[in-house]
């Protein structure tokens, strides 16, 4: 077990990235690097530490966030592993909230790719300090420069490199204590003093870093004016001070494969991300600030929660106080007491168990029901939940066997649980169970969860457009309901007449009968019929909308008339009324904001017009267009995929429902 570290001596980071630009591979490295782990896997073989999830090990990509903790230089280190895909940005989103740095990994031959605008963004949403890794640096095509340049330009900041590939082999120069990295020795590679070819090289690389450091350090100012020697010390106090006030980016470059700048990584870890005691404190909803101290009030916040071997494992991190096993502790939302009866540190899909968990620590509670976004407090504090986005892409879902229905309801509310950004839902015109996410990959590995994990067989599609009809002219007729068979009979005549109604108005029904043609008490029993009629469907199956029905007037029988003879003479009224009235089918329409590159502008809109959309207004918002436009639902079905794939990754939609027009 690791031993207790001082808050001044923690760093909580996650590790960030487009897909497949060695986020895993890293994590692996730091964990071997640091004596965690005495064998590192591979993504390839699916052993590696943080990708244990069977689904992720078969996809070969990292699916949900994977938090572990090791020691380094007498520091403290928790750090989480998350997705890259674009599909499972929750899972960056919630470890963002709770972190205090970040390390962003960047292919040296790809540069910038569009999910690592993405993360970034996240990043800034919660004004996280990073550190670039330039990875790959041994592959085919890499260019370091090129992309350093990349996050430059893209991001708008001052990237200062520190560890840099030399101009030939697979060598390093580290620019702030002047010294030549290569392969080899025990811990994966050598330092040494420069030799005389790379002097001027690195002068030239260090002179951009006491530049950076010049333009808010008066101390690095100050020698740099008077021409004095400045020392790695000075650089390295002015390139904290830079990074926790996010002026600048510094980035390290190296290979994750071959286990090259790993440790100097990890040097710049610990100097330049902050600790918990840098982030100075969290804020409640009551505006209150909480201040990272052992003896504080407690506060802690539930960001993940899993159900697994262990039971239901919710992730936590402890801003102030102290949080111990045994303890009774408030629920912010509830405001109820519950008892933590297992607390625990997380490496990976193991646990350790603690005593106590201190300000900066990310651990886990078991057992205990509680939901992400919760707070837990001495004092009922509620600390600011997740801001998600609306899942966008549905599928419907069909129960095989009936005794699976029995089971849904319970493996629909865990992965809810455990994943905010699904949702479900029973559509009102279909009847059909629809569970939304953020793509089709969510939602394949969601029910993937819900087949294997929760034993539910299930087989989902995609979920029908709640077509609708209505009239486009007005007519009046006569119906008659006359049914004799020895005995009672049933008599019922209704003289009616149907128009359209403006979009929204649904079945309107006036009476307008006089003289008591038709009793008052058979008149309910007349709506009533054309209602269900109207809601079973039309002349083409489909619930009838957006008509006005008058009741003109009508007959009756003394003995044979009866609400029931009445109200099927009001169906039959509904739908031979509909067929004389010139019917048409209505489709759904969706109101789209639409986010896309300008390179990719034209490609957006040709697709959207081959799917009968029609663009309202073209706006910008930096160097994204906004397309406001509107298409119908039944064009729409995969259309997230195909944005995506069009963009490359970088295109956003959102849609709701506009209303409904009649299909062209």
């Amino acid at each position: 077990m690791l031993p207790r570290t001082p808050i001044e001596c923690v760093r909580n980071f996650g590790i960030v990235a487009h897909v497949d630009a060695g986020k895993t591979t890293l994590t692996e490295r730091i964990l071997h690097a640091t004596g965690r782990i005495h064998a590192f896997g591979s993504v390839d073989d699916g052993n590696t530490v943080t990708d244990h999830d069977p689904r992720e090990r078969a996809r070969g990509i990292t699916i949900g966030a994977a938090a572990v903790t090791t020691a380094y230089a007498g520091h403290s280190l928790s750090l989480i592993d998350t997705p890259g895909h674009i599909d499972f940005g929750v899972e960056v989103e919630r470890s963002l909230r709770v972190l205090d740095g970040a390390v962003v990994v960047i292919d040296a031959a790809s540069g910038v790719e569009p999910q690592t605008e993405s993360v970034w963004a996240a990043a800034d949403r919660h004004e996280i300090p990073r550190v670039a890794f330039i990875n790959k640096i041994d592959h085919p095509g890499a260019d370091f420069d090129r992309a350093v340049l990349s996050m430059e330009e893209t991001f708008g900041v001052v990237v200062v490199p520190l560890v840099v590939p030399a101009p030939s082999g697979l060598r390093l120069v580290d620019l702030v204590h002047l010294t030549l990295i290569e392969p080899g020795g025990r811990s994966g590679h050598t330092s040494s003093a420069l030799p005389s070819d790379l002097v001027s090289f690195a002068s030239a690389r260090r002179e951009r870093i006491v530049e950076a450091c010049a333009a808010f350090d008066e101390g690095v100012l100050e020698a740099f004016v008077l021409g004095e020697p400045i020392s790695p010390e000075l650089l390295l106090t002015a390139l904290r001070r830079g990074t926790l006030s996010r002026q600048i980016v510094p980035c390290v470059g190296g290979s994750a494969k071959v286990g090259l700048g790993i440790t100097h990584l990890l040097d710049h870890i610990i100097a330049l991300l902050p600790s918990p005691l840098d982030r100075a404190g969290v804020h409640s909803s009551a505006g209150t600030t909480h201040v990272p101290s052992p003896q504080a009030p407690l506060v802690a916040y539930c960001f993940k929660g899993v159900h697994d071997g262990y039971g239901q494992r919710t992730f936590i991190r402890v801003y102030s106080g102290t949080l111990r096993r045994g303890a009774s502790v408030v629920a912010g939302r509830t405001q109820k007491r519950l008892r933590v009866g297992r607390l625990v540190r997380i490496f990976a899909d193991a646990v350790e168990d603690l005593e106590s968990a201190y300000p900066g620590d990310i651990a886990a509670v078991i057992g205990a029901p509680l939901a992400t976004g919760e707070t837990l407090s001495d004092e009922g504090v509620t600390l600011e939940g997740l801001d998600l986005r609306e899942p966008v892409v549905g599928v419907a879902l069909e129960l095989r066997t009936s005794e699976a229905r029995n089971r849904l309801a319970a493996a629909l509310k865990r992965v809810l649980d455990e994943d905010p950004s699904l949702s479900v839902s029973t559509d009102p015109e279909t009847g059909q169970t629809v569970l939304r996410g953020q793509g089709e990959l969510h939602l394949e590995v969601t029910l993937d969860k819900i087949r294997q994990d929760h034993g539910v067989e299930i087989k989902a599609s995609p979920p029908r457009v709640a077509y609708r009809e209505t009239i486009t002219q007005s007519a009046e007729l006569e119906v008659r309901h006359v049914k004799q068979s020895g005995g009672p009979g049933q008599f019922a005549c209704v003289v009616v007449r149907v128009e359209p109604a403006p979009a929204g108005v649904g079945i309107s029904f006036i009476d307008a009968s006089e003289g008591g043609v038709i009793p008052r008490a058979f008149v309910p029993a007349v709506e009533a019929g054309v209602r269900e009629a109207a809601a079973a469907g039309g002349v083409f199956g489909h619930p009838v909308d957006d008509i006005v029905v008058t009741l003109v007037g009508g007959s009756f029988h003394s003995n044979d008339s009866s609400e029931m003879a009445f109200a099927i003479a009001g169906r039959k009224a509904l739908l031979d009324g509909e067929r004389l009235a010139s019917p048409v089918v209505l489709e759904p329409i969706m109101q789209l904001e639409i986010v896309s590159p300008e390179t990719r502008l034209g490609d957006v809109l040709g697709d959207l017009a081959a799917r009968r959309g029609r663009v309202e207004k073209l706006g910008a918002r930096g160097t994204q267009r906004i397309i406001t436009a509107r298409a119908p639902l039944a064009e729409l079905i995969g259309y997230v995929t195909a944005l995506r794939s069009r963009t490359e990754g970088r295109g956003t939609v959102s849609m709701t429902l506009a209303g409904y027009e009649a299909v062209r």
